[in-house]
């Protein structure tokens, strides 16, 4: 029964010290709700739907057509796609969307049966990460990330 207890007590008591960090950092705001949304620009609002439903198997939360928008709920909690047609692009273009998964072969074999052009080989960061990106159909990028292959 100790045994158990113990780690028990222990996940507890850091769960709180976690919770009683948070509210300090909290206090003095700003206040976050839990979810964010990764907005990207689109040129054709049907067929980038198409791609995240369709391909990566996200789903289409809400959609606007008089705002030429879309929410797309990904995989992960809290975390959407605002999918928005006909804005302009700005910055340098070099955000990177890692979509976590967990195994990158398997996740990339099944993208490149459904069409996905994948950027060249597979990178990977030994002990940290393997990457393998590609881009939507208006040229985000776009990366699988998950464990490194076990040697």
């Amino acid at each position: 029964m100790k045994r158990v207890l113990l780690p028990a007590i222990a996940i507890s008591l850091a769960a709180a010290i976690t919770a009683a960090r948070a509210a300090v950092i909290q206090n003095d705001g700003p206040f976050y709700r839990p979810s964010v949304v990764l907005q990207l620009g689109v040129a054709d609002l049907e067929k980038s739907i198409a791609f995240y439903e369709q391909v990566l198997g996200f789903k289409t939360v809400e959609r606007r057509d008089d705002l030429r928008f879309a929410h797309v709920e990904t995989n992960v909690p809290g975390l959407q796609l605002g999918l928005g047609a006909g804005a302009t692009q700005k910055g340098t273009g070099a955000a990177i969307v890692n979509i976590s998964v967990v195994d990158v072969a398997a996740a990339r074999k099944l993208l490149e049966s459904r069409g996905v052009a994948f950027a060249g080989p597979t990178q990977v960061i030994p002990g940290k990460v393997a990457l393998a990106g590609f881009r939507d159909p208006d040229g985000n990028q776009l990366r699988l990330a998950g464990p490194p292959p076990k040697p």
